[in-house]
């Protein structure tokens, strides 16, 4: 005899695998935007060599999740520049495309000279190009107030993209705008994106910052060394490291060195 529980308790189940089948994306390679983006590479190689957990908690996917349904359901610019697939080797100094990128195996040693990005989208407003990219955020009412600022590490993110984008597709953007989206849901409280635009960086000091980076990664995943650590705001309670890193004396993380 069919329950009402037994459809309860179904239906839920459904819905939290189909929360976890929408977290599935392609990604291509091994080095990535957000990788050369942490003030910190040992937090990177922690995140690339510790054993990975049984799973994460409904709360841990809860933005993740919200923030894949704005991606797929927000598209701002036309086709040809929406999620804009970047890849560049920055040994060859060559770009490749999405299809050269897919034929490279993942622990083809050259992945670690390709650095992996995916821009949100590209506009144009009044004849100038403009890098967008889309950030659900609890903290909607700080990014509200009037002398607020956009977050560091998202205008680092977007700094990098301008140099992908040149490299990949020759096209220079020298401003960026970050477009903040409250993932609460509120009746009493009007529903308002927040924008924050600002001018990048020159591309060549942040190009020069990129590639120090990914070589960094590169030795350290390719050798089985252990970066240095790095005091950092990721330190107090942002790195799932922390605590095995303040103790981890090692010189490699692949032995006991």
């Amino acid at each position: 005899m069919l329950k009402l529980e037994d459809i309860n308790d179904e239906v839920y189940f459904q819905f939290r695998r189909a929360q976890v089948d929408g977290l599935g994306t392609e990604r291509l390679g091994q080095i990535h935007v957000s990788d050369i983006i942490k003030p910190c590479m040992r937090n990177v190689i922690y995140k690339k060599t510790e054993p990975k957990g049984m799973g994460v908690s409904t709360e841990d996917i809860k933005s993740l999740y919200f923030g894949q349904c704005v991606h797929n359901n927000s598209q701002i610019a036309d086709e040809e520049h929406h999620e804009m697939f970047l890849a560049y080797d920055y040994v060859k100094d060559e770009a490749l495309t999405h299809e050269e990128a897919s034929k490279i195996p993942y622990d083809d040693p050259r992945q670690y000279d390709i650095i992996y990005g995916s821009l949100d989208d590209l506009v144009k407003v009044k004849g100038e190009w403009v890098i967008t990219d889309k950030k659900t955020t609890g903290s909607i009412d700080y990014f509200s107030k009037a002398r607020s600022k956009p977050s560091e590490s998202h205008v680092d993110q977007i700094n990098r993209y301008r140099v992908l984008l040149k490299k990949c597709y020759n096209i220079d953007a020298e401003r960026g705008a970050v477009i903040y989206i409250s993932n609460k849901v509120e009746s009493d409280k009007r529903d308002k994106p927040v924008v924050m635009s600002f001018k990048l960086d020159p591309i060549e000091g942040t190009l020069v910052d990129m590639i120090k980076k990914a070589r960094e990664i590169k030795e350290s995943m390719t050798k089985g060394t252990l970066p240095e650590r790095t005091k950092c705001f990721l330190c107090d309670g942002m790195c799932p490291y922390a605590t095995k890193c303040f103790g981890d004396n090692r010189s490699k993380w692949n032995g006991k060195e």
